[in-house]
């Protein structure tokens, strides 16, 4: 019994360190808790398997395997290939440590080679320094992975905490070979030691946490300043526009003044010429939204640089009762995202249009698309490598459309080879 609850701790230590390892090169699939709460479970559940197989080599060697293959996939999502090689990797470097450190110490100390077996406490010593060691090497494996990944790594000075658990677990044992304790005693070395390595991954699991959390505090703030930098932007471009058009529509007046006094028909047609440019300076729209509408001539302009096929039909619905900066949040990221797929498709459309629906005012833009999206559970997933922080666009979009009892449906056709994002919005109670 005393012993099956020593490899209970020793088996959870081991998955908590594959879970570190790969939740810094993996995307998760569920909540931390879930996903330590289910790979304990499939870790742990080699207790039984080493009862029912009377602590058989070779049946635990395969059942490590497939735990390390099993867990990696319930908990992140890699691809099939680099998940099989790194979990080769692991298991080739959580074998190597148990087997070196049973070998070494028993020669060291002339004890029997599976002497663990019938002493829990021993079990444990050899255990904690054993996946101490592991722990080091997956860190530093680490290093090495996340040079090319772009993930931030842990500080040189973490992996301090390890090697002093190991140390420390390492005289702990020379202690208890060396000397004649009392039972007391080697079991105080044991919960020492349990301490030791259980402390030491938990650190690293909430500086892990802590360091997730930050990058996200910095990614709302980074796009929150983006947010009311674009807001700014569009009423000085909104001040610029107005200016500009009192100046076309005065010049035009002049011009047509000048036109109506003179007589020589080349001049009539020069003059003629300069009216007609002087009508691209107007807006390209008119909704009675000036937000509304700098943004959408904002679009219309990058169309023309980026050889899109952009329009818009904004007559049912301006959208005046939304607030001018929840206006940008929402149409900007959705309009940014439209643009970005449709610059990469071979038919490169944007359209957006407003409509009434039963009490709801409705935006529905749509763009060409070539590479289908996902969606999980209503969530569209972003496909950009930093997901973190590109997935926020979407989430200030969400946020925003709260305010209004608002919610976005995405949908894509296949065959039409489109994406399709309805925004729907309780029209205001007068």
């Amino acid at each position: 019994m005393v012993q099956n609850i020593a490899l209970v701790f020793i088996y959870s230590f081991e998955m908590l360190i594959e879970y570190i390892f790969f939740s810094k090169i993996a995307e998760p699939k569920s909540h931390i808790g879930l996903r330590i709460l289910a790979g304990i479970l499939i870790f742990d559940n080699a207790v039984i398997i080493n009862a029912f197989f009377s602590n058989s080599i070779l049946i635990n060697a395969i059942y490590f395997f497939a735990a390390n293959l099993i867990a990696s996939f319930l908990c992140f999502s890699l691809p099939i290939l680099q998940r099989l090689f790194y979990v080769v990797v692991l298991y080739i470097f959580s074998v190597l440590p148990e087997f070196g450190t049973i070998f070494i110490l028993s020669c060291i100390f002339k004890v029997e080679a599976n002497a663990y077996n019938s002493d829990p406490a021993l079990l444990i010593m050899i255990g904690c320094i054993s996946k101490s060691l592991y722990f080091i090497i997956s860190l530093i494996l680490l290093r090495f992975i996340e040079k090319d990944k772009e993930h931030s790594g842990f500080p040189l000075t973490f992996y301090l905490y390890p090697c002093s658990t190991a140390f420390s677990i390492i005289l702990f044992w020379v202690l208890a070979i060396k000397y004649v304790f009392s039972y007391g005693i080697r079991i105080a070395l044991v919960i020492a030691s349990l301490a030791l390595l259980g402390g030491t991954i938990v650190l690293f699991l909430s500086y892990q946490q802590s360091l997730k959390k930050e990058k996200q505090y910095v990614a709302v703030k980074s796009e929150l300043i983006r947010m009311k930098t674009e807001k700014t932007y569009y009423d000085i471009l909104e001040h610029q526009n107005q200016q500009l058009m009192i100046y076309a529509h005065d010049a035009k007046n002049h011009l047509t003044a000048i036109k109506g006094l003179n007589t020589n028909p080349e001049i009539d047609d020069y003059i003629s010429k300069m009216i007609s440019n002087l009508s691209d300076y107007s807006n390209v729209c008119h909704s009675g939204n000036m937000m509304l509408d700098v943004i959408l001539n904002r679009y219309k302009t990058e169309s023309k640089m980026k050889d899109i096929s952009f329009s818009f039909d904004v007559k049912l619905s301006n959208l005046s009762y939304i607030d001018n900066f929840d206006l940008v949040t929402i149409l900007n990221n959705l309009l940014d995202n439209a643009f970005e797929a449709a610059e990469k498709s071979s038919k490169k459309r944007v359209s957006i249009e407003t409509d009434r629906r039963n009490h709801y005012e409705v935006i529905i833009i749509t763009n060409s698309c070539d590479q289908e999206p996902i969606i999980k559970e209503d969530h569209l997933i972003t496909t950009k490598k930093e997901k973190t922080i590109h997935g926020l666009g979407l989430k200030s979009v969400s946020e925003a459309l709260k305010k209004y009892d608002g919610d976005i449906d995405w949908e894509y056709s296949k065959d039409k080879k489109q994406f399709i994002s309805t925004v729907m919005i309780k029209q205001p109670t007068t």
